[in-house]
């Protein structure tokens, strides 16, 4: 196997396994996290599948609240992909890069971008078109 695999290729691996049950193993990963009255439960693909609220965490501002739900959301995510990489450790190659290796620093990732100039000022620009 080679570490030049895409990500389709591997699902792909994943479904037509010997183990008859893989796939359905792959779909039923879930992962919990609660913190605060808040309990969330996510999928492997990251999407919440449960959401429950003690009664006095309704009294949280609503940012405060969406927060909380985000970050738990992001812990249990975490999990989910960690419980998905043990499940799929066979199928991953052993050698090469790892799938959630991240850059030395924030300036290695991705294209470099360069600040865009702005344009000219024209002689006539309109404020809006309505009026």
């Amino acid at each position: 196997m080679t570490a030049e695999r895409t990500a389709v290729e591997l699902a792909d691996d994943a479904f037509a396994a010997p183990d008859p049950g893989f796939g359905a193993q792959l779909a039923a990963i879930r992962a919990p996290a609660s913190d605060d009255g808040v309990s969330v439960v996510v999928d492997l693909h990251g999407a919440l599948v449960d959401l429950r609220f003690e009664r006095w965490a309704l009294n949280r501002p609503p940012r405060e609240l969406a927060d909380l739900i985000r970050r738990l959301a992001s812990e249990a995510g975490a999990e989910t992909l960690r419980q998905g990489r043990e499940l799929l450790g066979a199928l991953l190659p052993s050698e090469g890069p790892r799938i959630g290796e991240r850059p030395v620093s924030v300036t290695d990732a991705g294209p470099k971008i360069r600040p865009r100039r702005d344009p000219e000022p024209d002689e006539f620009t309109p404020a809006t078109w309505a009026t």
